[in-house]
C-alpha cells in the first residue's frame, strides 16, 4: 500500500511540473463544458464546429457572467459526454410527427450548413434545411424550434427549469411573469369547450387537456386522451417563456463580438414577438395568420408578401407603443398593454378626430386595408402530428379582404373586423349559446385584460352527409395593425349604407389538391351574411378524406348569417360630406394630412 501511495504521489508531482504556471492559479474545478466546447479543434473532430463557444465569447454575447451550467444545468465536473449532458437544457426542434421534441444533433436528415442561423427568409431563418431539387428548403419534418425553457414532453413553459436558471438571478422577473397573461396562457386557456357561453367557440379551438371531460361529452365520435394531448401540444408551441422574448441568436460577426448563438437582448423587438425565425409562432400566428392585419408583413404574412405596417417600416418596435414594465412600473414583468395611447406621437390628429363627426371611429377603422390570413376555418376529422383526430383545424383558406368590415364595439366605437365562417363538426348540442353578436370579454374589464374580439354564434346545423352536427359561428377578431393610408370615404359610405366585401382565397390544406375559391361578406341593417361560397374549378378530394371533412360549406351553403344592424350610419349633412370627400381626394393626390 505504501508503494502504491508513493507511486500516486510521484505521478501527481510529475503532472504538476508538466503543467503551465497558470494551472496553479486555477482554483475552481475543471469545467468540462468549456474544456470541450471551447476547443474548436475538438468540436470539429466531434462534428459540431458550430457549437464551439469560449467563456469570453459567451459573456460578450449574453452580457452576463453566468456560467454554462447556470443556464443549461448539466454536470460540468463529469469527464464523459454522456455524464456531462445529464439533465442538460438545450434548444430543440418540434417534429411534425406527434410534435416530438428532438435536439439538432438527433435530426436524421439535414443539409450541410443547416446549423447556420439567419437564412434569407426571416420567417424560418432558424429552422433546419434540406436539399430539394438542388435548393435548400425548410425541413418538412420540422414544425418549429423551441428554447430550453420549454418542457420537451408537452412543449409548455418549463417553470421548474426557469427557477433553476433564469430565476437564480432574476427571481422577481420570473415570479411576476408567472402571473401575466403570457406567462400562464390567460386568454386561450379560458376556451375549454366549444359551447362555453361566457367566451364562445374560438378559432384557436379549446384547451384540449383541461377541457377534455366536457369536450368528449359533446362529441359524437370517439376522442381519446391521446388525441387531446396531441392537439394540446400543437397549442403549446405558441406560448412563451423568458427566452422567446430575450434570446436573440444571430450569425457570428467578428466585427461585433456581441453577436452569435448566445446573444441576448434586453429590449424585445418586433421580430422576436413574431417568433424570430422559428415559423408562424408567437404573435405571427394570431396577428398575421388569424387576424390578418399583421405588423411585419412580407414573409410573415399569409398570403406571403403583404405590405408592412407603416410603423414597422419606420423601425418602430412593438414595445414602443405597447407599454411594458420598462415604461410603466405598475405593470408586472412580461405584462404588455393591449390598448395603445396614440397621443405619444399623434396628439394633433387625435384632437382633430375627437372634434369631428368621426369621433366615435377608431383610428384603425380608417387606416387598415388589404386584410389577409384566414378566409375560413373548420374543425373536422383529419391528421395532426401524424395522429388521427376529430379536431384538426382546416385553416389554409388564405385570402385577402380589401377593406375590413366595421362594427360598433361595446363602447359604441366603430372598429374593424374580418368576419369569416367557422364550424366544429360532430357536435351533439350547442349548449346555451344564443344566436347573434357576442363579445369575448366584457367592456368592464381593464385594458390589460380586455380584448375587442367578437364572434357571432349561428346555429347547430345538420345536413352534412357525415360529421353531423356542425356548430357554426362567424369569427370576428378585431384588426389592429397594418396601418397605412386611409381607406376611401366611399368604401364606408355606400348608397345603401351597407358593407360588402368579396374575398378571393386559396385552399392548400389536408384533404384535397390545392384549389381556389371565393365568398361574399355583407353587413347591413338586416344582419351579417357570408354567402356565395364556392370553389373556382373542381375540388379533387384526396384518398382517405371526405369533402365534408374540410369543406362543410359545400353542403351548408349560405348558413352563416346572423341578425342585427351592421349598417354604416346615414350621412345626414351631405354638403359637409361632399366638402370633406373633395378634400380627401385632393390630399390623396398631393399628400398631406386630412386631420387638420
Amino acid at each position: 500500500m505504501i508503494r502504491t501511495l508513493t507511486t500516486v504521489l510521484l505521478l501527481y508531482f510529475a503532472l504538476l511540473t508538466a503543467l503551465p504556471a497558470s494551472s496553479f492559479e486555477q482554483k475552481a474545478p475543471i469545467d468540462s463544458c468549456l474544456a470541450c466546447h471551447g476547443d474548436a479543434g475538438n468540436m470539429t473532430d466531434l462534428g459540431y464546429p458550430h457549437l464551439t463557444i469560449t467563456a469570453e465569447q459567451a459573456q460578450k454575447q449574453t452580457r452576463m457572467t453566468a456560467s454554462c451550467t447556470a443556464c443549461h444545468l448539466g454536470n460540468p465536473a463529469a469527464s464523459t459526454r454522456e455524464e456531462a449532458h445529464k439533465g442538460l437544457l438545450r434548444a430543440f426542434y418540434v417534429k411534425n410527427k406527434k410534435f416530438e421534441a428532438t435536439t439538432r444533433d438527433k435530426l436524421i436528415v439535414f443539409a450541410p450548413g443547416w446549423f447556420e442561423p439567419r437564412g434569407k427568409n426571416p420567417m424560418i431563418s432558424l429552422l433546419p434545411l434540406v436539399e430539394k431539387d438542388g435548393k435548400l428548403v425548410k425541413d418538412p419534418d420540422v414544425q418549429t424550434m423551441l428554447y430550453h425553457d420549454k418542457n420537451p414532453n408537452d412543449l409548455s413553459c418549463n417553470y421548474p427549469a426557469l427557477e433553476q436558471t433564469c430565476g437564480t438571478c432574476h427571481r422577481k422577473e420570473v415570479d411576476e411573469f408567472r402571473k401575466t397573461a403570457m406567462g400562464h396562457n390567460a386568454k386561450q386557456r379560458q376556451y375549454r369547450t366549444w359551447t362555453d357561453e361566457k367566451r364562445g367557440p374560438h378559432n384557436c379551438g379549446v384547451w384540449f387537456v383541461d377541457g377534455y371531460a366536457d369536450i368528449v361529452k359533446n362529441t359524437k365520435v370517439p376522442f381519446t386522451p391521446e388525441q387531446a394531448a396531441v392537439n394540446q401540444k400543437a397549442c403549446n408551441t405558441c406560448h412563451v417563456g423568458c427566452l422567446d422574448c430575450h434570446y436573440t441568436p444571430s450569425t457570428a460577426n467578428p466585427a461585433h463580438p456581441d453577436l452569435g448563438q448566445h446573444t441576448f437582448s434586453k429590449k424585445v423587438s418586433a421580430l422576436t414577438c413574431y417568433g424570430d425565425g422559428r415559423g408562424s409562432i408567437c404573435h405571427a400566428g394570431p396577428e398575421d395568420r388569424r387576424r390578418g392585419g399583421g405588423y411585419i408583413g412580407g414573409a410573415f404574412s399569409t398570403p406571403v408578401g403583404s405590405e408592412a405596417d407603416v410603423h414597422f417600416a419606420k423601425k418602430i418596435e412593438c414595445t414602443d407603443c405597447h407599454d411594458t414594465a420598462a415604461q410603466d412600473r405598475k405593470l408586472l414583468h412580461g405584462q404588455v398593454k393591449r390598448q395603445v395611447n396614440c397621443t405619444k406621437c399623434h396628439n394633433r390628429e387625435l384632437k382633430a378626430v375627437a372634434a369631428s363627426v368621426h369621433h366615435n371611429v377608431s383610428c384603425e377603422a380608417c387606416h387598415t386595408h388589404d386584410v389577409g390570413a384566414y378566409a375560413a376555418t373548420f374543425w373536422g376529422p383529419g391528421v395532426i402530428g401524424g395522429v388521427q383526430t376529430p379536431f384538426y383545424k382546416y385553416k389554409d383558406y388564405y385570402g385577402i379582404m380589401k377593406y375590413p368590415v366595421l362594427i360598433r364595439n361595446q363602447k359604441g366605437v366603430w372598429i374593424p373586423v374580418k368576419p369569416y365562417p367557422m364550424a366544429v363538426l360532430n357536435q351533439k348540442t350547442a349548449g346555451n349559446l344564443k344566436p347573434g353578436l357576442a363579445w369575448r370579454f366584457p367592456a368592464t374589464l381593464p385594458d390589460l385584460e380586455r380584448t375587442d374580439d367578437a364572434y357571432a354564434f349561428v346555429d347547430l346545423a345538420e345536413g352534412l352527409p357525415g360529421n353531423d352536427y356542425a356548430l357554426l359561428w362567424i369569427q370576428m377578431d378585431k384588426v389592429s395593425h397594418k396601418y397605412g393610408k386611409a381607406r376611401p370615404c366611399e368604401s364606408c359610405h355606400t348608397a345603401d349604407n351597407g358593407q360588402r366585401q368579396e374575398v378571393l382565397w386559396k385552399y392548400s390544406d389536408q384533404g384535397a389538391e390545392p384549389f381556389d375559391g371565393r365568398h361574399v361578406v355583407t353587413a347591413n341593417s338586416k344582419g351579417l351574411f357570408i354567402t356565395d361560397m364556392e370553389p373556382v374549378g373542381q375540388i379533387k378530394v384526396r384518398e382517405g378524406w371526405k369533402l365534408e371533412d374540410f369543406a362543410p360549406w359545400m353542403y351548408l351553403k349560405d348558413a352563416w348569417k346572423v341578425k342585427g344592424n351592421f349598417a354604416i350610419p346615414v350621412v345626414k349633412k351631405k354638403a359637409e360630406y361632399e366638402r370633406d370627400f373633395k378634400r380627401y381626394q385632393d390630399i390623396m393626390k398631393t399628400g398631406g394630412s386630412f386631420h387638420q
